[in-house]
């Protein structure tokens, strides 16, 4: 199917957290959700129109502590323009010759030590949903049906010419999902701090195990080898007491530590007791310990850290080149995060299927409901995972960022994932799980549309564009 995009808007409105959440070099406390609506028509002129948001999370594109947070927004605002403006010159092609397109001119065309790639490639992103869900709802698919029948004419070995002779097979929808929670550096452990929120919801780790019968849990560390260890020590005993024996942990790096040697040396010394060793046992997967500008460097290479569970990347991922170099270094995988490309995720599919032994693993950047968590959560179940990290519910009240009206059709549309919670409603997750089977709908997970006027319409002004 060939589209010609009409139209590209961008909408905004700022959403703050009920508690705030540390990690690599930021705490987050606000930041705004860009909501994208495209327009389109086929080629005999049938309009279509589709939607997809995510938060505009600062610090994490691009970690320059030198740069203000508004600078980090406003290069990502400035991403969706520069792809929107890419998209709408008229030419007619499938979903994918236009990602493909936005990716050359934004991404592949500027050096692999660039600073900004991971700001580039998220524009290209955020459009490549957009399209996605105006084509499903246009031909009246659901996300997983439309991958099946190859409706966006994806095409794998554009990124890596060794995938010529492999298919991408969806598989088929699960009725849940595990919830990976995040434990974030701020978060309380086992006693809520004064600060904390007295809003109905779980604060601290605990309380957290206790209501949702988490399973899964993801635990970042901060680079300071002898807080991590007493940190983790802490969160290793509340595990081994309250959650379920066959709990199960990933390691989150976020780039902290510039030698991959002192974290094997923390997990060493954190495994020298019964309950350290049953932790460090359970760690499944260690994410992005060092810097991304590092990442490829021989001397970085986690040869310790893979000696004691698979090493991911995650920050380091800012093209298509980024997951074979670092294969060739021994890491075994990649995070599967939308902000860096539905396609993308696809391709790594095909390059962990012609590799023994290497995975992706579903990865969070704060999503939000609707379009954000719904397409996230479907792109998860199509790459056939069975637990993806989740935390935006974690750090922000319930549905309370999202106008009445969609509220209501979320409560109404996905009764298996909302529940109605005080005036608004909050996310469902039982025994550690996260009910999916209403995704299997019309559009790429959500058949809502945004409430009009009840977010700031974006105006273009490219004054922040570098280049």
């Amino acid at each position: 199917m060939q589209i010609r995009v009409t139209g590209v808007d961008l909408e905004l409105h700022n959403c703050t957290t009920r508690i705030p959440f540390r990690f690599g070099i930021h705490t987050l406390t606000e930041a705004p959700m860009a909501v994208v609506a495209l327009t389109a028509e086929t080629s005999d002129g049938t309009a279509l129109a589709g939607w997809s948001s995510e938060l505009l999370v600062p610090r994490w594109f691009e970690k320059d502590p030198e740069r203000s947070v508004e600078d980090d927004i406003r290069s990502l605002v400035d991403s969706i323009d520069c792809a929107g403006e890419i998209l709408t010159d008229g030419s007619l092609a499938s979903v994918f010759d236009h990602y493909w397109r936005m990716l050359e001119a934004r991404v592949l065309s500027v050096p692999v030590t660039a600073q900004d790639r991971l700001t580039r490639g998220f524009g290209c992103a955020i459009c490549e949903r957009a399209m996605m869900d105006a084509t499903c709802r246009g031909v009246g698919l659901s996300f997983l049906t439309s991958l099946d029948c190859d409706l966006f004419r994806i095409d794998p070995a554009r990124f890596y010419p060794q995938l010529g002779d492999w298919k991408f097979e969806p598989a088929p929808l699960p009725e849940k999902l595990a919830v990976r929670h995040t434990v974030g550096l701020l978060d309380d452990l086992e006693t809520r701090s004064q600060e904390a929120p007295e809003d109905g919801l779980p604060v601290t780790l605990i309380e957290d195990i206790q209501r949702h019968g988490l399973l899964w849990f993801k635990v970042k560390v901060g680079g300071d080898p002898q807080q991590d260890l007493e940190r983790l020590e802490r969160i290793a005993s509340i595990l081994s007491r309250e959650a379920d024996p066959q709990f199960r942990v990933t390691l989150d790096g976020n780039e902290q530590y510039q030698d991959p040697d002192l974290l094997a040396g923390v997990i060493d010394q954190l495994g020298r007791t019964s309950t350290g060793q049953n932790f460090v046992s359970n760690i499944v997967s260690i994410e992005q310990p060092v810097p991304r500008a590092s990442t490829f460097d021989d001397a970085a290479a986690p040869t310790s850290l893979a000696a004691i569970a698979p090493v991911i990347i995650d920050e380091a991922d800012h093209g298509p080149e980024a997951f074979i170099e670092a294969l060739r270094l021994g890491y075994r995988g990649v995070s599967a995060k939308n902000c860096k490309g539905v396609s993308r995720s696809i391709a790594h599919q095909g390059i962990c299927d012609l590799h023994d032994g290497c995975f992706i693993s579903a990865e969070d950047l704060t999503n939000l409901p609707p379009w954000g968590l719904h397409q996230d959560l479907l792109t998860v179940a199509a790459l056939g995972l069975h637990h993806v990290e989740r935390n935006g519910h974690h750090y922000f009240r319930g549905l309370d960022h999202l106008p009445e009206q969609e509220v209501a059709q979320l409560l109404s549309q996905h009764p298996d994932m909302y529940r109605p919670f005080e005036n608004s409603g909050e996310l469902i997750i039982e025994n550690g799980n996260l009910a999916i089977g209403s995704l299997d709908c019309e559009g790429y997970g959500c058949t809502i549309e945004p409430t009009p006027d009840a977010r700031r319409r974006h105006l273009q002004d490219r004054t922040g564009e570098n280049g």
